[in-house]
């Protein structure tokens, strides 16, 4: 996705200008290790070069690098590397995309292959002018291919192209584009791979049809190729250009990648989530649940549909500690294993509109320089992996694999979760916040009740149609025998004979019928609310009415 200035997206053609923007960079990254040592890594220094990039085009150029002085150096701390193994065999219930960066050599070796369904390595890098690979980094060869067959899991082949120029070369080139076909089915068949993940970003809406057309014909030769072949294409998590042709790109495309994240980032003014569910006042509107629904609401299937998730977090220079502060200076990107290594040190805190932890510490001898680092940890995760069942899409990408090496959160959250599931709530466990509800914080601490109850009942049994049941059962006989009761005349007296015991027991009924049809799904937040209105509306008018009629009384 897209997320920077036009200023830093364009790639120079000229190979002397790119030597020297890797000797530029070479020297920046010794400046940072003699400025820095392992031990206080918190206290770095980012090449402004590196800021402004496409995010998956940044990570090349930064974690990709020999000598990147943010690798968490995993035997100095030390952290044993191995695979999450979980208690019990379990087959996934939805699809987990994982990319997998050629530079995380030994990766392969502890990835835990049963919670992975495809792996897509990164990357085919595309000449523009030509359309065949500047590299294909370690295709050829990689282990992680073997691992990955060994394991029955598809393997694609990433390509990718940055920048409005490299796209509009390489698309409006139909030599290119043919050279790029032909190489990605020989490199297929070479490895034996399923198929191919296009990673296109930064097409201008001038290219539309062109990237359509060569997806389409894409589509055409791996199909005559071998009729398996899947093309997965990467979508933004905010089309700004509009260069999507969706109608014309459904039929010709398997998988759908939404790159949920950088919706803050780089270019943002204020700190805040890398990847947010909801936004309410605090945030601008785009978050996971916006882009989702622009992409279902354009007839995309939510078979066709995959949600990719950062395995990384943002750090910012920010004005003070506080939620939403105004930021000073972008710091960088950081992998979710860095983050829990150095930052996770400090006091993390949980915003429940965006569903992101987060959290603020200062860095400097006087303690006055804040900064602050937004990401998702494994209970975040959880959340917006329980929003992918509820949506009923195909399933949850993860960019990239590796960045969480030595910490198993995230891969008990993803067996907990994707296997053998069921949908807690839309939205997750803790409860979100739509915007009419953050507008009453009245009405947003009773639907907390409501929810807190639900989580007491719910917490009996993991067997939500069971206890359904249980509870019908109990409801319908304890109601005929309440009716029953009522012929007797005492049993009338004790129950309406008192106003105040009257209000109290058709309250609690009102309650539990609530808790009870919310929780099934029967009504929605907005009838409830309609619903309390309505009745306190009524209240409202009875008291005034009566106060009318005792001022009506009194007079002479």
């Amino acid at each position: 996705m897209f997320i920077s200035s036009p200023a830093w997206t364009q790639k120079s053609d000229s190979s002397k200008t790119k030597s020297k923007a890797e000797s530029g960079f070479k020297k920046e990254l010794k400046k940072i290790e003699k400025a820095i040592s392992f031990k206080n890594l918190i206290h770095h220094f980012d090449s402004v070069r590196m800021v402004n990039r496409f995010i998956h085009e940044q990570h090349q150029l930064t974690k990709g690098r020999q000598g990147y002085p943010y690798n968490v150096k995993h035997e100095d701390i030390p952290l044993k590397v191995t695979p999450y193994q979980p208690d019990s065999i379990f087959a996934l219930d939805y699809e987990v995309l994982g990319w997998y960066p050629y530079w995380e050599d030994s990766l392969y070796k502890n990835l835990n292959y049963s919670l992975l369904s495809t792996i897509a390595y990164f990357s085919y890098e595309v000449d523009p002018a030509t359309g065949k690979p500047t590299t294909i980094h370690d295709w050829k060869t990689s282990p992680v291919i073997d691992s990955a067959h060994a394991h029955q899991k598809d393997i694609l082949l990433t390509v990718t192209n940055f920048s409005e120029a490299n796209n509009r070369q390489f698309l409006t080139n139909s030599k290119s584009v043919q050279n790029c076909i032909t190489e990605i089915k020989s490199l297929l068949k070479f490895r034996s791979g399923n198929g191919v993940c296009i990673d296109f970003e930064g097409i201008a809406k001038s290219e539309k049809e062109d990237f359509s057309k060569f997806i389409t014909l894409l589509h055409q030769e791996l199909k005559q190729a071998n009729k398996d072949y899947k093309i997965y294409i990467t979508i933004p998590a905010v089309d700004w250009q509009g260069y999507l042709n969706i109608a014309a790109l459904i039929p010709v495309v398997d998988q759908f990648v939404i790159m949920g994240y950088g919706y803050y980032g780089s270019t943002s003014t204020v700190a805040g989530p890398v990847a947010p569910l909801h936004s309410g006042k605090e945030w601008e509107h785009y978050n996971l649940t916006t882009s989702v629904d622009y992409y279902l609401g354009n007839n995309i299937p939510e078979s066709k549909l995959i949600l990719a998730l950062p395995y990384y977090g943002v750090i910012w220079e920010t004005e003070n500690g506080n939620l939403g502060s105004k930021v000073k200076s972008f710091i960088g990107n950081r992998t979710l294993d860095y983050i829990q290594t150095y930052v996770d040190t400090f006091a993390i805190q949980y915003d429940t509109v965006s569903q992101s932890a987060w959290c603020s510490y200062v860095v400097n001898s006087d303690q006055s320089q804040y900064r602050q680092c937004w990401f998702d940890d494994d209970s975040t995760l959880a959340i917006k992996l329980n929003y992918i069942k509820s949506k009923k899409l195909k399933g949850m990408g993860i960019w990239a694999l590796g960045y969480d090496q030595g910490y198993h959160k995230m891969w008990k959250s993803l067996a907990n979760n994707f296997t053998n599931t069921k949908i807690i709530a839309e939205g997750g466990v803790t409860p979100t916040h739509t915007d009419s509800l953050n507008a009453d914080s009245s009405m947003t601490g009773f639907m907390k009740t409501i929810t807190q109850i639900e989580t007491v009942i719910s917490t009996v049994t993991n067997y939500k149609t069971v206890l359904l049941y249980t509870l019908s059962f109990v409801v319908f006989f304890g109601g005929v025998g309440l009716v029953i009761s009522m012929f007797q005349p005492n049993t009338r007296i004790f129950f309406f004979g008192n106003t105040a015991y009257t209000i109290y027991y058709t309250a609690t009924i009102l309650l539990f019928l609530i808790v009870i049809l919310r929780w099934t799904n029967i009504i929605t937040d907005q009838t409830i609310l309609f619903f309390l209105g309505f009745v306190l509306g009524s209240i409202a008018m009875y008291i005034v009415n009566r106060i009318i009629k005792n001022i009506d009384n009194n007079r002479p």
